[in-house]
């Protein structure tokens, strides 16, 4: 099923919910995880995006599905978003990329920016995102979040449904 959110599209046939409490526990490359968003086997309906958009609950979406990335995701939760926000958009201008959607979670203090893929394969965004974060920590050292992440589990790769578009 396609969702539409802003300027993004998904293609998925579930989401996850954020619980307050952890809802698994997953074993990956010799560490554990704990995730607190559990996977609900169904579409996403208006209903719950609208929900989302009011704070009411999170939402997240899978980034990676059959192993094929549609997008490379930036986020960034400090205060200091705007100087940050600057610093990536060089970045991607010196990378040739003049493609990206940008959007900020308010309450969650939140920067998110989507780097269109059409489908690439998993290995291949694992690489680009290598490129773009070694770019970025050459800049900066600051806490940010690059996905998808080969160091996560792929449960661990997804996102947080974007609420106001910049």
């Amino acid at each position: 099923m396609k969702i539409n959110i802003f300027d993004l599209e998904f293609n998925c046939e579930y989401f996850y919910i954020h619980s307050n409490s952890i809802v698994e526990k997953i074993n990956f490359n010799n560490r554990i995880f704990y995730s607190k968003y559990k996977k609900i086997i169904t579409p996403l309906t208006p209903i719950l995006l609208k929900q989302h958009q009011n704070h009411e609950i999170h939402l997240a979406l899978p980034l990676i599905e059959e192993n094929r990335v549609n997008y490379l995701v930036i986020e960034y939760g400090q205060e200091d978003w705007k100087a940050f926000y600057a610093l990536v958009k060089n970045l991607l201008k010196n990378l040739n990329i003049k493609l990206y959607f940008s959007y900020r979670d308010e309450k969650m203090m939140l920067l998110q920016i989507f780097i269109p893929k059409d489908s690439v394969d998993i290995n291949i965004a694992y690489k680009e995102v290598e490129n773009i974060k070694y770019l970025l920590n050459l800049k900066l050292k600051k806490s940010y979040k690059i996905f998808p992440n080969s160091n996560l589990p792929k449960n661990y790769n997804i996102i947080t449904l974007p609420r106001t578009k910049i």
